[in-house]
Formats: structure tokens, C-alpha cells, sequence
């Protein structure tokens, strides 16, 4: 057996069993290795890793030699999925846009553009998404997920049809997400449930403030939970959220730490514009203006 055969069989060992020891003897396999093969392997290795550049390098090398159809979609997809997990979401929507649809990557591509899509996460590619994953005939989480982001967005009755696929799927968490897009009590209730027996502390909270609306009793306990959760965007949203109904301003300092942490710029130029009105009116103006530039300059 070739070598690059060996190094190949044992990264399908790697995805078995995810042995982490593997990559490094797949490494050792391929070294030196220029083919468009081995070159392919070594980016997958590195996406593994988390060297993302170094796999963005390696497929570029192989794409400059490719002449193959088949293996250019390939190298392409793989540099979409580098391209993803490092964060770089534009670039990786216009790949994977590009691969052909005659190749045998075409139709994963089409899955793993809807899910760039959806952590995309505007109006606009979100429903790009849905018409993709519309097209497939087994309905799947990725679908369920873009329901409940268009209920919330756009058309409130979408959260119905996240609900028959979390049920078809059987994925509880789903569901719970699903009916947190009611404004039903008893779904809401129902998803409170869901979270509790998952231990899902974030879930918890974020049903407990919306009932509050209802039932404002259930504010102080949505709020320990909330203490309860972690640092998270959703926690952030929630926080923020807390200020506006309550006024208190420490919920509003504690929604700006976390977006600080996730350097949310634009979050934090309204959010800065908001604390000016309650104290240090001009250092926290400069603040909102230096990150409304941040926020330009990233788009």
C-alpha cells in the first residue's frame, strides 16, 4: 500500500474514532507529498488541527495544479470548510456559491452553503437557506433551525414547522427552541419543561423572561438563571433586554462586557450611546462613535 493510500485510510480512522495521535502519524505519511492528494490530505489535517491558514495555503497549492473538474470542487469545498471555521464567512459563501453543480460535491455543498447561511444569520440569507434546504426531500435540523430564525425575524407561524421536524427527529432541544418562538403560555410552558430536564440553564432563561412578560413573578427567577448561564451572545441579548424593561443599569454594563468579549462593534456603538444617556455622557459618546468605526471597518 502507497503511502498516500495509508495516510488516507488512517484519517478515516481519525473520523472513527477522533484519535487525535493519527493526524500526526498522517502527517508524517505525507511529508514532502506535492500531489494534488496529498495535498488535499494535508489541508484536512490541518482544519483538524485548527491551522486554518496553513490549510487555506496547501489547497491553493494543489487548486493552482488541478485539472480535473471533480477534484476542484473538492479542493474548493475543502477550502470553504478552512474558510468557515476560521471565521471568514464571506469568502467561504462565495466558494462554495462557485463549485459546479455537475460534480459529485455539488449536492453537500449546497447543505453546508445553507449552513453558512444561517450563521450568516440576516434576513436575506436566511431565506436563501430555506430555499435550499427546502429542496431536499428529508427535512433536517439545519431547516428546523432556519424556521425558527425566519419566525423571529419575518413570519411568526414559521416556529409550527420547526416543531413538526424537531417531533419527526426526535431532538428535544430543537423542540424546546422551536416552541420558545410561541407566544402560547402552554408552549412556552412546554419548552420550559424541555430545558429544565436537559439542564439547560440558558434555555431555562430565556423562557422564563418571556413568560415574564405574562407573568412578571417569573422576572426575578429568569434573572438567577440568567446570572446562572455563562457568558454567551444570547445571555448579551437577554441582558440588554433586562435594561430596557427594567432601567437597572447594571444589565446594560454586564450586555457590554460580553460584547466586548465577542467584539460585537455594533452592539456596542448603541449600547455606549445608551450608557451616555445615564452617566459620562461625553467618554461614553467617544466610545459609541470609535466603536461604530470598528464596526465600518469590518464590514
Amino acid at each position: 500500500m502507497l503511502d498516500i493510500e495509508k495516510a488516507y485510510k488512517l484519517y478515516s480512522d481519525y473520523k472513527k474514532t477522533g484519535n487525535r495521535e493519527l493526524l500526526s502519524k498522517i502527517e508524517e505519511l505525507i511529508k514532502g507529498d506535492s500531489s494534488i492528494q496529498g495535498l488535499n490530505l494535508l489541508a484536512l489535517v490541518y482544519i483538524e488541527k485548527g491551522k486554518y491558514n496553513d490549510a487555506i495555503n496547501a489547497l491553493d497549492i494543489a487548486l493552482k495544479k488541478v485539472k480535473d473538474d471533480e477534484d476542484k470542487a473538492t479542493l474548493l469545498f475543502n477550502k470553504a470548510l478552512a474558510l468557515f471555521r476560521k471565521g471568514d464567512l464571506d469568502s467561504s459563501y462565495e466558494i462554495l456559491k462557485s463549485i459546479p453543480s455537475r460534480t459529485s460535491v455539488y449536492a453537500h455543498s449546497r447543505r453546508f452553503l445553507a449552513q453558512v447561511c444561517i450563521k450568516k444569520g440576516d434576513l436575506r440569507h436566511l431565506e436563501e437557506a430555506r430555499q435550499i434546504l427546502e429542496s431536499f426531500d428529508i427535512p433536517n435540523e439545519d431547516l428546523a433551525v432556519t424556521y425558527i430564525l425566519l419566525s423571529r425575524l419575518k413570519d411568526k407561524s414559521l416556529y409550527k414547522k420547526a416543531v413538526e421536524i424537531a417531533k419527526s427527529i426526535k431532538n428535544e432541544k430543537l423542540l424546546a427552541e422551536a416552541l420558545l418562538s410561541s407566544d402560547d403560555e402552554k408552549e412556552l410552558e412546554e419548552a420550559l419543561e424541555i430545558f429544565r430536564k436537559l439542564n439547560d440553564v440558558n434555555g431555562e432563561a430565556k423562557v422564563l423572561y418571556k413568560l415574564s412578560l405574562k407573568k412578571p413573578e417569573l422576572l426575578y427567577e429568569a434573572i438567577q438563571r440568567l446570572e446562572e448561564s455563562g457568558e454567551s451572545r444570547e445571555r448579551q441579548t437577554l441582558l440588554y433586554e433586562l435594561y430596557k424593561r427594567t432601567g437597572i443599569l447594571n444589565f446594560l454594563k454586564e450586555a457590554i462586557k460580553i460584547a466586548e468579549k465577542y467584539n460585537d462593534y455594533l452592539f456596542l456603538a448603541r449600547s455606549y450611546v445608551e450608557l451616555s444617556k445615564k452617566e459620562n455622557e461625553l467618554e461614553n459618546l467617544r466610545k459609541a462613535v470609535l466603536f461604530y468605526e470598528k464596526y465600518v471597518e469590518s464590514l
